[in-house]
């Protein structure tokens, strides 16, 4: 089914439009990755071996996929599964790649590895999973075989739509002429690709029954092919196998039979590493035709791993973009492959791939040492200036890894390079015939154009160097200099025979013809003419404007006059004018034209130097090797044109200066040995962070000494124009710590900084433990200040004034009340912070009650004062305590505060230990005033706190502008959302940094987060080696995420740090992108860079499912112990499914008594919402709570959901004595669910043993979620699950579960007799008067069948329908701001089946697709199965013209609804589809949402046996003794929590794979897997590999890549994983 082709008149002149790509080429098309082969499908390739002996394989097989957009890479088709490939076996594969549009062709071929390589392939058949109704086959019936058959690894076959046709194949008839020279012939292995029109045969050996490729002799051979069209090149070549294995090849003649056409390769050259070039492989165009080459410089980097390096033969393929041109296979001659070494090739093809969509990389595997570990291959194309890295980091090797002998490599976007393009040219040396005239030594030249210069570039011309009279031609990439004037030529004058009588240099560009002519005519040579070795020629020639005219220059360079001025080092010059420079020139090898002693002491020495003319003499630069004994030289006298120095960046820091000077009283003993801190206090609660003013011990001594001045300049944080308030202090350390302060002036710059104020702050109080009120803390307020200000004319303004209506100073009680309970009191020393809206009193030290000696003792109250500055409302303290002491655990009740002043009274319920060993260990807690409804951000102790903050909706309230505190770091303009980010450092010995991390988000049209800082909660910080660090955060949804920049803050060199891995997962797009950086982010490392950008081109994407963003508010009952320190689980259900089990994060003080709390939560898009379960896992010491209801709120649309409760979650308290509670969701007043209660009856079968005395546990799933676990405890029967025995079991009060679908049932194998052999489960819904039997009929136990403990059972009741035939659909279209008035046309493409043409007719009568409108209708129709995607297209009624102007359709929404299921499709289409005359224009589009009903769901609840197949990794100690328990989840649910077992076998060893099989109701297509261990054993620690997951039923083979360690010594700390497929 190849694509149709036109026939033409003429041939093609691909030589003429390759020239014309070439000189047409501009730079990369940034379009091209916006072409629909980049967006990436998954195809189902079915292989069928053939029932023959010896049919099955042992090697690795691939498969390439052809389209109309392009070819896929080529794909392993990779198993672990023991039946893979096996004779009369069906294989199935699902694989994820490009997009290559109608497919028309395979290339299915094999590596020739194993014990048993050949391979009878019956057929293949190829499915578009976004189409599956379009299924291609691909007969074979031939083999793979070096032995078998023809003898051919590799089969291309055309596709049909039809299981029985078998297209029609080209053939072509290949005659090869071996020359009649000595030693011609090969007993090589001979390969031909055949490159045409059409694509390529691909690489094919040339072997029949005779000894073929013998000297003059002629030899034949066929080979079927898909059509080619019109032959382009054959590439030939040979593996230099065989005793004489090189050969000359003469000409190659092929026969195209189906056109027939023949085409001449004449050659006529060596192919062998010992004759000519050394090439064993050659490209021959048609007639042998000669064109620009293109140069690609592949260099390839072995690894530095034991054993790395290779004998065996490499080669190297090459695609350009959507792989529809290729190098071919490039056998890398010449190099060496050792360990830890690079390779170089310069590899010449006329084809432009670059830049390149991919790179195939393999070797021959032949030889004793023939495994490799490449480290990466590098290609740089001069002609498009583009250097692109391929990482492989992976062994070629079939014992080692995966046993892969080649290798697809694909680039790391984020290391291409963008260097100067370069352009072929050719150049031809003419040498004199004169004798001497030769030269035997490298010669180097250096072009001048007007766009700059080249580099230096040396001429090799081979051993004999440039003989006389001969002209020697070289091929040259140069950059695009525009039009050149001059060449200099030079040579190393110190070596014997290095004269050289030069007569000309001719230059051609390869593709434009421009030519530039060089005449010389003189000597390069230390002994003739000038005695000089540099020449420089002017350019001549039609191409040039303009002959530049030579020069003379006299430099005059004067040594100064001191002594030891001179130098005895070699000196150079170079002058720098308009037109260029003259090149550095040795003044030793220029003859001085006034001294023979050069460069001595107050010398003055004269040269000239000829050059083509520079015009103006702009600067000269000189300057000496440093090499001879006093090389040291003074010169006193160069015109120099200074460069200027590049302009510094100005760096704005986030602080301002203060002065602050503390006046100490002259009172005895005021002076102090503590350290002093202050705090600065603007409006608004604005502060800085507290400073201690000295920064030694030695400054401490020498400030605040009795009637002292001690002044500071210190930076801090700006508070604003007005400071309201200070806080002055010490640390109570040393031998005299207590301070009598007079008072404080603080002095800053006036916002225009041209002038400043001071404001004083009164004290005169001591700040000392024995003095005074013994508080060594003071609030001050200003009462003056005094402005400077610098006028217009120049005077100074001096001001003074007092300041109005200063805070006043209150006294504040403060009471706290120390619980009744055991253990209560502490004698640890307590400190306080009280909160107002006016600012806060810093931490207090509670020292001394007012009305107890003894303080904080069980039952007790005790009074403290506070003497502050007015804080307005209290709403908030912090109490904590030093944990000193026997007895420091400390229970508080309740805290009340009184301002003395206005009488205010404040209330704070406690309730909670401040102890490390009770409830969660904190010393520390925040409470809230009782009535305080406002902003709880303070209870913000982390990074991810403030971001959760700024996603609240109160954040839309708030002007950004106005946010003070922590939370100004972390707010940002514009639609945010969250990222979860995780790094993994790499394990280099100095790959640790203690910087601070950022990230950058860069979207599409240049939409650009704002750095985001990495930071850590508390005062942790930095990354250390090989660890694994998660953060969350928020930042600018950028839309289509393309690129994120990672770095630091580090400006030194030991800085450095080494990111091996840089995860970023968006939930709200269902979006992860793993990059494999292994890149430095250093000064000194790397590229020197503390900053990378990684394009998401090269990261591994995986869908996680897309969440929506909730608020969730939860009330707690304000009742005594209301609170819980217990761990909280919820689990949400809706319409359209359920979460998973998740919890929620306490974060220090929510879910206490009385209190609303309100966090952001990520939920799947299952809304509307039906039901919410939440759970208490009865932990800690308050192991109770009383919820009393649950809001969500949908922030995308405000949508609100209520989940009413109001009871105890408690074994001991309420009247339910339950830790699970389920709450119907209450939507606009409304229940979403109804109450029920369910009678569950088991019974045990009639066979020996079938009782059990394990606890039995089940879940009953049905339309409306699942019952959670339900224990079976209590039977009326004494003996519960005894033999023949019936059970039944009664639960009340739950919410329906509607039609029941499944039930999971197992038990925990504990007891004696643990085994059971369940015949069925019936469960009564005793308000539908309804039962729903689940038949079983089989063991649970680990001793008997499978040696399963877990069934899922399918019900009964449910009947499997078979297959519909007829059906009909509704079908609503939602058109857009464009109309049309013509027919429509629409297609619906199923899994099963595609529907026929539906027409809607719009006719002026009844007219359909208005603007804005939404028009419905239904359609008869074959039942297509799930739909997948439609096709649209609208045409002019029959009869009718098309118009003139063109006619857009905008179709924005499609939803269609299959009337007997009731499933319903969604199209996002927002299209604008043009009015066309045929219905071949149609538009496809693919099903964006389904949302599949319940009686849907239940016919596919079939039981359903899947192979899991685990490899465990390579790495020393990758196996683990710990349990392996395993969990897979797909569309119609999961399998639960399933443990993997098998006797007598030694589980999960380094480098093993283990197989089981699992039995469960079918899954649907799978989505994770979930792979944890218990961590039991002496080595818990696991590297896990890959998981495969294969559903036996119909084949498909699902992988999850892992490379991940489950182990918590290592990495993230994780035992468990959440894989997703990878295929």
């Amino acid at each position: 089914m190849m694509p149709q082709r036109k026939k033409r008149k003429k041939d093609i002149d691909f030589l003429a439009l390759y020239e014309e790509e070439l000189l047409n080429y501009e730079s990369e098309d940034e379009e091209e990755l916006e072409h629909d082969y980049y967006k990436t499908r998954v195809y189902e390739v079915i292989t069928m071996t053939g029932d023959v002996r010896g049919a099955g394989t042992d090697a690795n097989v691939f498969i390439t996929i052809f389209g109309e957009n392009g070819l896929s890479p080529k794909l392993h088709l990779s198993s672990k599964s023991e039946s893979a490939f096996e004779k009369a076996n069906v294989d199935v594969f699902r694989v994820r790649t490009n997009n290559v549009g109608a497919i028309y062709k395979i290339r299915i071929e094999h590596d020739n590895t194993g014990l048993s390589a050949s391979w009878f392939l019956d057929r293949v058949i190829l499915t578009d999973m976004k189409r599956p109704h379009l299924k291609y086959y691909f007969n074979c019936t031939s083999w793979l075989s070096k032995v078998e058959g023809d003898r051919q690894l590799c089969r291309d076959l055309l596709a049909s739509f039809t299981p029985m046709d078998v297209p029609r194949y080209n053939k072509y008839d290949i005659k090869v002429y071996t020359g009649d020279v000595i030693g011609a012939g090969t007993d090589a292995d001979v390969f031909i690709n055949i490159f045409g029109e059409y694509g390529d045969t691909g690489e094919r050996r040339l072997e029949s029954e005779k000894d073929n490729f013998e000297r003059g002799a002629e030899d034949k051979f066929t080979l079927d092919a898909p059509d080619l069209g019109q032959l382009i090149k054959i590439t030939i070549g040979h593996n230099n196998k065989g005793g004489s294995a090189g050969w000359y090849l003469n000409k190659i003649i092929i026969e195209d039979i189906g056109n027939k056409r023949k085409y001449d390769f004449p050659l006529d050259r060596w192919l062998a590493l010992d004759e000519d070039d050394g090439k064993i492989q050659r490209d021959i165009l048609v007639g042998g035709a000669i064109t620009t080459a293109i140069s690609y410089i592949v260099t390839v980097i072995t690894g530095d791993v034991r054993g790395a390096g290779t004998k065996s033969k490499i080669f190297l393929v090459m695609y350009g973009a959507r792989g529809n041109k290729n190098s071919g296979k490039i056998f890398l001659e010449g190099g060496v492959f050792d360990r830890n070494r690079t390779d170089i090739f310069n590899i010449e093809l006329a084809v432009l791939l670059s830049p390149l969509s991919r790179v195939s990389i393999g070797h021959g595997n032949v030889g004793v040492n023939r495994g490799w570990y490449c480290e990466k291959v590098v290609i740089l194309c001069p002609f498009t200036g583009i250097q692109q890295t391929f990482p492989c980091k992976n062994w070629l090797d079939e014992k080692e890894g995966d046993g892969l002998i080649e290798r697809q490599l694909y680039e790391v976007v984020s290391l291409r390079k963008k260097r100067l393009k370069k352009v072929a040219w050719s150049l031809w040396v003419w040498t004199n015939d004169l004798k001497k005239a030769a030269c035997n030594v490298p010669v180097f030249i250096q072009l001048y154009g007007q766009k700059g210069r080249t580099d230096q570039i040396r001429l090799n011309p081979g051993p004999q160097g440039f003989k006389p009279g001969k002209i020697d031609k070289f091929r040259l990439e140069i950059p695009d200099l525009g039009r050149f004037y001059k060449i200099r030529v030079w040579h190393d004058s110190k070596i014997p025979g290095s004269g050289w009588h030069l007569v000309k240099m001719t230059l051609l560009n390869s593709l434009t013809k421009d030519k530039y002519n060089f005449n010389c005519n003189r000597w390069l040579d230390v002994n003739e003419d000038d005695y000089e070795t540099v020449r420089e020629l002017t350019a001549e020639g039609p191409t040039v404007r303009r002959i530049m005219g030579m020069a003379q220059y006299r430099v005059t360079l004067c040594t100064g006059d001191i002594e030891g001025a001179e130098t005895n080092a070699r000196v150079f010059v170079c002058l720098f004018g308009d037109a260029g420079d003259t090149g550095e020139r040795t003044l030793s090898s220029i003859i001085c034209r006034n001294n023979t002693d050069i460069c001595q002491k107050g010398s003055a020495d004269e040269y000239t130097i000829e050059a083509v003319t520079l015009r103006n003499v702009k600067r000269v630069r000189v300057g000496h090797d440093g090499k001879g004994g006093g090389s040291g030289w003074y010169l006193e006298r160069v015109l120099v044109r200074e460069e200027g120095q590049p302009e510094s960046d100005n760096v704005e820091f986030p602080y301002i200066p203060y002065e602050i000077t503390i006046y100490t009283s002259d009172v005895f003993a005021a002076g102090t040995d503590a350290s002093i801190f202050i705090v600065i206090y603007g409006c608004d609660a604005i502060c800085t962070q507290q400073k201690y003013l000295c920064t030694s011990k030695r400054e401490q001594k020498a400030f605040f000494e009795r009637n002292s001045v001690s002044c500071f300049i210190v930076e801090m944080e700006d508070v604003g124009e007005v400071i309201e308030k200070i806080r002055i202090g010490h640390d109570n350390a040393g031998m005299n710590a207590g301070w009598h302060c007079d008072h404080v002036d603080i002095r800053r710059l006036l916002p225009d900084k041209d002038g400043s104020e001071t404001v004083t702050f009164a004290c005169d109080r001591w700040l000392a433990t024995s003095e005074d009120d013994k508080k060594t803390i003071r609030e001050l307020v200003p009462f003056d200040m005094f402005t400077e200000k610098v006028m217009k004319d120049g005077s100074l303004r001096q001001i003074y004034k007092e300041i109005e209506e200063p805070l006043d100073i209150i006294l504040y009680s403060v009471q706290i009340f120390t619980g009744n309970i055991p253990g209560a009191g502490t004698d640890a020393k307590v400190f306080i912070t009280i909160y107002g809206d006016l600012g806060d009193t810093g931490e207090r030290y509670l020292g001394k009650s007012e009305n107890r000696t003894n303080k904080f003792e069980k039952g007790t109250a005790d009074t403290f004062i506070i003497e502050a500055a007015d804080l307005g409302v209290i709403y908030k303290i912090k109490l904590r305590h030093d944990n000193s002491k026997w007895y420091a655990d400390w229970y508080v009740e309740k805290v009340e505060i009184w301002n003395d002043t206005n009488e205010d009274e404040f209330l704070f319920l406690c309730g909670r230990w401040l102890s490390l060993k009770k409830e969660d260990g904190r010393l520390e807690r925040l409470f809230y005033e009782k009535e305080y409804e406002g902003d709880r951000s303070s209870n913000c102790s982390s990074p991810a706190d403030f971001w959760e903050m700024t996603l609240s909706s109160k954040m839309s309230e708030i002007d950004i502008d106005t946010v003070t505190g922590p939370l100004v770091n972390y707010v940002q303009e514009g639609p945010l959302i969250p990222y979860h980010v995780t790094i993994t450092t790499g394990e280099h010995k100095d790959a640790a940094t203690d910087s601070r991390a950022f990230i950058i988000i860069i979207g599409e049209d240049d939409e650009v987060s704002k750095r985001i800082w990495l930071d850590y909660p508390g005062t942790k910080k930095g990354f250390s080696c090989g660890s694994v660090e998660k953060f969350y955060v928020v930042g600018l949804d950028v839309g289509n995420i393309k690129k994120i920049e990672l770095g630091h803050d580090g400006a030194s060199p030991e800085s450095c740090w080494l990111v091996e891995e840089l995860c970023v997962a968006v939930p709200t797009k269902g979006s992860m992108y793993t990059l494999r950086c292994n890149c430095w982010l250093a000064k000194d490392r790397g590229d020197g860079l503390t900053s990378s950008v990684f394009d998401l081109l090269d990261a591994v994407f995986v869908n996680i499912g897309v969440k929506i963003m909730y608020e969730m508010t939860v009330w707690t009952g304000d009742i005594v112990g209301g609170g819980t320190d217990s761990n909280i689980f919820m689990t949400l259900y809706g319409v359209n499914g359920s979460t998973e089990e998740v919890q929620l994060d306490k974060k220090k003080a929510r879910f206490e008594r009385g209190q609303n709390d309100t966090f952001v939560m990520e939920i799947d898009d299952i809304a509307p919402f039906t039901k919410m379960r939440m759970r208490l896992d009865g932990l800690g010491n308050r192991p109770e709570w009383f919820l009393d209801k649950v809001l969500l709120k949908n922030m995308d649309n405000g949508d609100l959901t209520m989940f009413y409760y109001g009871e105890w979650l408690s074994e001991r308290k309420g009247e339910n004595k339950t830790l699970v509670c389920e709450m119907c969701a209450v939507i606009d007043e409304e229940e979403m669910m109804e109450w029920t209660s369910y009678t569950v009856t088991v019974k045990t079968s009639n066979v020996f043993g079938a009782g059990t005395d394990a606890n039995v546990f089940i879940i009953i799933f049905g339309e409306n979620g699942d019952s959670g676990t339900l224990p079976l405890k209590r039977s009326k029967n004494f003996n519960k699950f005894e033999r023949n025995g019936t059970d039944t079991f009664s639960f009340t009060d739950m919410l329906s579960l509607g039609h029941l679908c499944k039930l999971r049932v197992w038990h925990d194998n504990k007891g004696l007799f643990p085994g059971w052999h369940l015949n069925y489960i019936d469960v009564r819904d005793n308000s539908r008067d309804e039962t729903f039997r689940f038949p079983c009929e089989r063991w649970l136990s680990k001793s008997e069948e499978d040696r399963q403990t877990v069934r899922d059972l399918r019900c009964a009741n449910n009947e499997i329908l078979e297959e519909m035939e007829e059906t009909t659909y509704e079908i609503v279209i939602e058109t857009g701001d464009s109309d049309t008035r013509e027919n429509a046309w629409i297609v619906l493409e199923g899994r099963k089946d595609r529907s026929k043409e539906f027409l809607i007719e719009n006719s002026p009568r009844h007219r359909v697709f208005r603007k804005g409108a939404t028009d419905k209708f239904e359609f008869d129709s074959t039942y297509v199965g799930d739909i997948a995607a439609l096709c649209l297209w609208h045409m002019p009624r029959e009869g009718q013209r098309m118009p003139p102007r063109e006619i857009l359709w905008h179709v924005k929404t499609i939803t269609i609804t299959e009337l007997e299921f009731n499933n319903v499709y969604f199209f996002n289409c927002d299209y604008k589809i043009p009015l066309k005359k045929k219905k071949k224009y149609f538009k496809v589009f693919e099903v964006t949402k389904v949302t599949e009903s319940f009686a849907s769901k239940i016919q596919s609840l079939v039981p359903v046996k899947y192979e899991i197949i685990i490899t465990t990794g390579y790495e020393p100690g990758a196996g683990t003794d710990a349990n392996v328990m395993i969990t897979v989840f797909g569309a119609n649910g999961d399998t639960g929590k399933r443990e993997l077992r098998r006797r007598m076998r030694n589980l999960f060893e380094r480098g093993h794979t283990d197989r089981f099989f699992l039995e469960t109701l079918d899954l649907g297509e799978l989505r994770k897997v979930r792979l944890e261990h218990d961590g039991k054993g002496p080595s818990s620690g696991w590297l896990v590999e890959r998981v495969e997951v294969t559903n036996t039923s119909n084949g498909v083979a699902t992988i999850f890549a892992c490379g991940k360690w489950l182990d918590p010594k290592k990495g993230d700390g994780l035992t468990w994983r959440d894989l997703f497929p990878s295929v």
